[in-house]
């Protein structure tokens, strides 16, 4: 009895299967159209302006069927992926596509894939190129190839073309059968466990029901019945199998992907960790050369100034010498000590002094001379004036010319200058002599310019001092102080 309760029960449950698996047997409902949208609208579609509205099965053996349709006219196209017979008019997953917001570019989402996205572009041979949003790319590219195949291939090579539904040129006939008498199933019940013997019981007729309300009796499933019911279980367990293998591909290639980022930045990183060890090692190296240079730089400049240090202190020292030994000789030569010298000084002075006014006493005498000549220079020829006025211009030279401003130890200790400006309006050259202990020393000065300075300078002076002058250019000889 209870394997009759447990029969019964699992054909309840295939009867409330068969009507799915069963309306695979008719046609698919035709879904409902939207309106076709205008020429100009459709033009923005690509490939899918000649697609909307059609059916098409994949050429290989088994396969997915393609439908496209309108949900709004001319802003959303459905792309319905069918596998099999399975569960007819719905499909497996849909794919909606609307256009971009730019020109010529696609957005595709798909029901699978937990809502995956797709970006599309329209190709100039008129194809359309998907790449994926986010982590996983997963580009294809689709088009309709010259024999009218919609074609859809991957990077990986793989190529899937579907042409349209074929219709058979005579319909077949579609014979129905009334259907056989069902089997009407009847369940005694269980008498109940006594510890007494049973009653003997008389059967009692079975009440039939009235005629006017038979009831339905589920029919007994058929082999060709069971038969679909297995392959329905079969195509729905492949479907899950399919789709779970289709995650875990998703799954590693996700992972795969994961990995690839991660050993590029890895790589990334290391190449950077790598240029920036160069960097410093080039900044050391360069930082320990300039470092090397700078201290070699800085030796050779101490070096050199320890060297200039020393050579001035050798100058000094030797200078210092020289002077001491100049003082020692100044000393030796002036017995008389600095107040005789201070004498010798004045009396210098006072010999100056006579020499200035002899000079002026001579001026005075030449320009008498002059002006007693200039009568007879009136009556002159013009080259005879002019050889006059250059005679005149000569005596004129000692006038101009200041008297000589000694000086002690000018340039070296014991050593006397004799300073004189030419006050001419004319370059003269100067003779000055000094007398030493060992005679006169004189000195000439060439062309001396008109408010120039000009000095000569003797050791051991002895106090008396000899100018004269002339104009440059002039043919006298300088007098001689003996």
């Amino acid at each position: 009895m209870r394997n009759h309760w447990a029969a019964c029960a699992f054909a309840c449950a295939l009867i409330a299967i068969l009507p799915a698996r069963l309306a695979a047997q008719t046609p698919a409902p035709t879904p409902v159209q939207a309106p076709t949208p205008a020429d100009d609208e459709l033009a923005k579609w690509g490939p899918y302006a000649r697609l909307a509205a059609q059916t098409l099965n994949y050429v290989g053996p088994s396969g997915y069927r393609l439908h496209w349709r309108w949900e709004t006219a001319g802003q959303v196209l459905l792309e319905e992926w069918y596998l099999g017979t399975a569960e007819p008019g719905k499909p497996s997953y849909v794919m909606t596509i609307r256009l971009g917001p730019q020109p010529g570019t696609f957005n595709l989402k798909s029901s699978a894939m937990m809502g995956k996205e797709w970006v599309g572009t329209l190709q100039d041979d008129g194809s359309v190129s998907y790449v994926g949003k986010g982590l996983l790319k997963m580009p294809y590219r689709i088009r309709i190839d010259e024999q009218g195949l919609y074609e859809h291939a991957d990077t990986k090579g793989h190529v899937y073309k579907f042409a349209a539904v074929e219709s058979p040129a005579t319909p077949a006939a579609v014979v129905q059968t009334p259907p056989a008498p069902k089997p009407v199933l009847t369940i005694e019940p269980t008498p109940p466990v006594t510890s007494e013997k049973p009653a003997v019981v008389a059967a009692k007729p079975r009440a039939t029901l009235p005629s006017a309300t038979p009831v339905k009796v589920p029919r007994k499933l058929s082999e060709a019945d069971l038969a679909l019911l297995r392959e329905s279980v079969q195509e729905s367990r492949a479907r899950v199998v399919e789709q779970a293998r289709l995650a875990e591909l998703q799954r590693q290639e996700a992972a795969r992907q994961r990995e690839l980022e991660y050993q590029a930045m890895e790589a990334a990183q290391a190449q950077r960790r790598a240029e920036i060890e160069e960097a410093d090692a080039e900044y050391e190296a360069e930082s320990a050369r300039k470092a090397a240079a700078w201290q070699q730089m800085a030796q050779a400049n101490e070096q050199a100034l320890n060297d200039s240090i020393q050579r001035l202190r050798d100058t000094t020292s030797r200078i210092e010498a020289q002077q001491a030994s100049a003082s020692a000789q100044s000393t030796q030569a002036d017995p008389l000590g600095s107040d005789e010298r201070q004498r010798q000084v004045e009396l210098i002075r006072q010999a100056n002094q006579r020499q200035d006014d002899e000079a002026a006493r001579l001026a005075a005498q030449r320009q008498q001379a002059e002006a007693d000549r200039e009568p007879i220079q009136q009556q002159s020829s013009a080259g005879d004036f002019a050889g006059a006025g250059h005679a005149s211009t000569d005596t004129d030279a000692n006038r101009c010319v200041t008297s000589p401003e000694l000086r002690e130890n000018d340039t070296f200790q014991g050593n006397t200058a004799a300073y004189v400006v030419n006050g001419c309006g004319t370059p003269v050259d100067v003779r000055i002599c000094l007398m030493t202990e060992s005679g006169w020393k004189c000195g000439v000065r060439w062309g001396l310019a008109s408010q120039a300075r000009w000095s000569h300078s003797v050791f051991h002076f002895t106090g008396s001092v000899f100018v004269d002058a002339r104009v440059t250019g002039s043919s006298r000889k300088f007098a001689d102080p003996n």
